[in-house]
């Protein structure tokens, strides 16, 4: 097992990452999926996802095989040990690496989904559209909010204080993101705002906050004067 492990390693410094999400290059899925990946290095194998299942297909040529998998643990080489020692899979080095990189990058698309994204790279997915006035540029605007890290890690919450959050938008007065994100949402309006380092604090750290990082806000416009 070691050795198998041992190749996979080498093999992954060997290929490069070159994916696409076209699942018109994979065989018919059993289910509706919401990505798949492929790479023309690895001929004939097509991974698909399907957001929130612990479980995923992999196509070998014309075979569609399921693969029980815990996201959660997708760092753990425990995880994939299973597969590797799973007799009715036979999962090879090839394919161990393929499934490897395959999982990171659906990791890394799976919190796009139902995202609308800006040219600016900010993303906007509406949870309740409100029906009063988008705020423009300087009005003051109140909101409640929760600031969320890519793991999940909640760094702050107005809702948390029971006290909302007044700022003047579209000034600077706080990120870019939030800025971009506020005066596209009607009074009313609760939505999660996908906000990119350079929209947020760039390669600033701070507080809990990590440099370089992708900031996730549960937002709601409360009000507009």
């Amino acid at each position: 097992m070691k050795n198998f492990l041992f190749l996979t390693t080498i093999l992954s410094f060997i290929f490069s990452v070159s994916a696409y999400a076209q699942c018109d290059k994979c065989n018919p899925a059993s289910e509706e999926v919401d990505f798949c990946y492929t790479d023309t290095r690895f001929e004939g194998l097509c991974a698909k996802f399907k957001e929130g299942k612990s479980y995923f297909y992999m196509d070998r040529k014309k075979k569609e095989l399921r693969i029980d998998f815990d996201f959660n643990k997708s760092s753990d080489p425990l995880s994939y040990k299973k597969m590797v020692t799973n007799k009715k899979l036979k999962i090879s080095a090839i394919e161990l690496l393929f499934i490897q990189t395959a999982i990171e990058v659906w990791n890394d698309e799976k919190i796009k989904i139902g995202y609308e994204f800006l040219p600016s790279g900010l993303g906007i997915k509406v949870l309740t559209k409100g029906d009063g006035e988008k705020p423009q540029k300087g009005q003051k605007v109140t909101v409640h909010y929760t600031g969320l890290l890519e793991d999940g890690k909640k760094f702050d919450s107005s809702r948390d204080r029971n006290r909302p959050f007044e700022f003047n938008v579209g000034v600077g007065e706080v990120i870019k993101g939030w800025d971009e994100g506020v005066m596209n949402l009607p009074v009313g309006s609760r939505a999660m705002l996908l906000i990119p380092a350079e929209l947020g604090y760039g390669s600033r750290a701070i507080g809990p906050i990590p440099a370089n990082s992708t900031l996730f806000f549960d937002i709601e416009v409360i009000g507009v004067k």
